[in-house]
């Protein structure tokens, strides 16, 4: 009763973090997998409609069943989740109003942006999962070790910032680690505590579950084997030996494992029913496909493709909290001691739990760390199973501190101690990083600003919420237009506006408004660098997103007043004209970018006009005579000139030219020496000198 109570107080913990502030914001990795699950679902009820082929997976179209299988990877669990909060969703908006299911599916915004209010029910399927994990990984371990150890470990899973961002959100990691350890520690069970044959079925039942949700997982398979030559050695070393018996015997039960892992895999994967063929062929290329495809990191200072062997474990020292490093500490000097006296194969004989324990964290760092492409959410499996010796480490620490003091009252009420320990340190961290969590790094460490020094910021999206909730408090907000570079999905729900997402060249970049940088992207150098220089170094943010001291999100106004035909106003390999800014007392300023230029300077001139010019024919009057401005560029950007591609800023007064009341318009040039070359399709505008001398922009019809 008192484990029951126990298991069911920490569900309830676990589950109220875990719910908190659902569908404050969305990750990147998020829309994609609302659209995979909606075909999941859509392939499960409707066998009649078609869905399209998919990158990184599946490459032809197929119907019904055929469309449960939506990426290489193969995130079947995933989508599974992902279809119930889907249906969630339908319950609770669509069908009161008397819409059906199918054209609920169809109808759904997605692209560009997915609707704010299904985030939430989608993410609770996964919150509810993540928080069920911790009462089941408690009671499992409290089969293993003592229930003081299933406690410590099980609070410090349930209070673990980075655990309850990746349990919280429509994501594979989250449920990858969740089957991958109570599939683990049930075989330890078996294998090594003699657990009735149900544990071995289980066990098999969330392996099976686990290869249907990530690469990651496919360690398990090689990892049984080397668990079955664990049991064997104790059980070779047992005066109960049995000889070839006990061989035969265990291969038999790897044997029933595999075969229910299998048929899990198999019934849980509509798409194994009618293409079994394919979609293993497309697993296993897809597997080879990203061991070999690495991606920048940034690691020690410096930009690579592969940060090696040590991203794994600096990797978890970031993410562990102070109790953690401190626990794991203790454990690794109470193995050292137990070296130095001699005694360590008789602990290792007597410890048999924590030998597959350790085999296990040890050889899936090293399968993880062999593949190209490395992320720390791809060690998660390993976490838990470190918490059992950091929650080990705890107690022996708070042993030998009972030793020194002489004192039996912390050796009594140590689990009293350590889980309010626990309970404090690490429900202080949680609350200091709500509702993000993503966001924490080991303050031992130094923190974010620490974890920013020593490799890349894993951003998931946190605070690009907050940037599109600070323009939308513009007055002109629905008209805006923002850039957001690679991360424009974890932006789009929330901004009433326009986002552009996808922008190859300067020009459609500095046609927008607002330009939204995200820190993981900058941090990488993965944003148009040429626009980045030009905003970093010559302007301030007009608005910071700061997380726990660390610009995460940076706003800047596109200070371009007046927008041109960047085709029209350019000479191809010189130079491109973005636009204007025009003063009343004739300040002109030019934005545009270098592409070639060399000695020549950027000049204007202006020539009366009457008025607007047709399309298809002059855009500048050839027949009147041309007062002609060379525009330098200012001071600050003379260096600029030097740089390729860099965006810089001319200024030229208008005034200069002493020019009577009119109507002008405003043609580029190029001027070499004495000579100007005009620009045959430029016309950056029609300008109208009043009375009293100011300049004034006129629109173009």
């Amino acid at each position: 009763m008192r484990s029951g109570i126990v298991a069911t107080g920490l569900f309830i913990l676990a589950l109220v973090i875990r719910l908190s502030a659902l569908g404050k914001f969305v990750t990147i990795d998020e829309p994609r997998w609302l659209e995979r699950s909606r075909w999941f679902m859509t392939g499960l009820l409707f066998d009649d409609r078609m869905c399209p082929s998919v990158e990184w997976g599946r490459e032809f179209a197929t119907h019904g069943w055929g469309c449960t299988f939506q990426i290489g990877y193969p995130g079947v669990t995933t989508m599974w989740g992902g279809s119930l909060g889907l249906w969630l969703h339908y319950w609770q908006t669509a069908r009161p109003a008397g819409m059906d299911l199918r054209t609920f599916l169809e109808t759904m915004p997605i692209h560009p942006a997915i609707d704010p209010q299904v985030i939430a029910p989608i993410q609770l399927p996964f919150a509810v999962a993540g928080a069920l994990f911790v009462p089941l990984f408690y009671l499992l371990l409290r089969r293993l070790f003592t229930d003081q150890v299933a406690l410590g470990a099980a609070l410090l899973v349930a209070l673990h910032p980075f655990h309850i961002g990746l349990s919280r959100i429509i994501h594979h990691d989250g449920l990858n680690t969740m089957f991958m350890v109570l599939s683990l520690l049930m075989l330890i069970g078996y294998w090594l505590r003699d657990w009735p044959w149900y544990w071995l079925l289980t066990s098999a039942l969330m392996g099976g579950l686990a290869l249907l949700s990530k690469q990651v997982s496919w360690f398990m398979l090689p990892y049984v084997l080397v668990l079955g030559g664990v049991s064997l050695s104790y059980r070779w070393q047992s005066p109960h030996w049995q000889g070839w018996i006990e061989v035969w015997r265990l291969m038999g039960t790897g044997t029933v494992w595999g075969v229910v892992a299998g048929l899990t895999f198999v019934a849980f994967f509509p798409a194994m029913w009618v293409m079994p063929g394919e979609v293993i062929g497309t697993i296993f290329g897809e597997s080879l496909r990203l061991s070999e495809a690495g991606q920048p990191h940034y690691f020690f200072g410096r930009i690579t493709q592969d940060p090696g062997w040590l991203f794994y474990p600096m990797g978890w020292l970031l993410r562990a909290t102070p109790l953690e490093t401190l626990g794991l500490l203790g454990a690794l000097v109470a193995s050292w001691r137990f070296f130095q006296i001699g005694a360590l194969r008789s602990q290792i004989a007597r410890r048999p739990v924590e030998v597959a324990l350790a085999l296990f964290v040890g050889l899936l760092g090293v399968f993880v760390a062999a593949a190209d492409k490395k992320l720390v959410r791809y060690f998660l499996p390993a976490f838990p199973i470190i918490d059992v010796f950091a929650t080990l480490g705890l107690f022996w620490l708070l042993n030998r501190l009972a030793r020194l003091s002489h004192r039996k009252i912390i050796d009594r009420w140590s689990t009293v101690f350590v889980s309010g320990a626990i309970l404090l340190s690490q429900g202080w961290l949680v609350l200091a990083h709500y509702p993000y969590y993503f966001t924490y790094y080991n303050p031992l460490l130094g923190g974010t600003h620490g974890a920013v020094r020593v490799m890349t910021l894993e951003g998931w999206g946190e605070g690009l919420n907050e940037a599109a909730a600070y323009l939308n408090q513009k007055p002109e907000a629905r008209s805006l237009r923002v850039v957001v570079e690679m991360w424009c999905t974890t932006f789009n729900p929330f901004f009433a506006g326009r986002v552009n997402c996808l922008n190859s060249n300067a020009g459609g970049i500095m046609r927008a408004d607002y330009l939204v940088y995200y820190y993981n992207v900058i941090q990488r150098d993965l944003q148009w660098m040429e626009q980045w220089r030009y905003f970093e170094k010559h302007y301030l943010p007009e608005h910071r997103v700061t997380l726990h001291g660390l610009d995460y999100v940076l706003i800047f106004r596109n200070p371009i007043q007046h927008q041109i035909d960047r085709k029209a106003n350019s000479l191809p390999g010189i130079f491109t004209v973005f636009g204007y800014n025009l003063a009343g007392d004739g300040r002109l300023t030019l934005f545009w970018q270098k592409r070639g230029l060399g000695r020549q300077s950027l000049s204007v001139g202006l020539a009366t006009s009457k008025g607007a010019y047709p399309v298809d024919g002059l855009v500048a009057n050839p027949a009147a005579p041309r007062y002609w401005l060379t525009c330098p560029p200012l001071p600050a950007f003379e260096e600029e000139l030097r740089v390729p591609k860099a965006i810089i800023e001319s200024e030229c007064s208008l005034s200069t030219l002493k020019l009577p009341p009119g109507l002008y318009d405003v043609q580029l040039g190029l001027r070499n020496g004495s000579t100007t070359s005009p620009v045959a399709t430029s016309l950056v505008g029609l300008f109208l000198v009043n009375a009293d001398g100011e300049f004034m922009p006129v629109e173009l019809e």
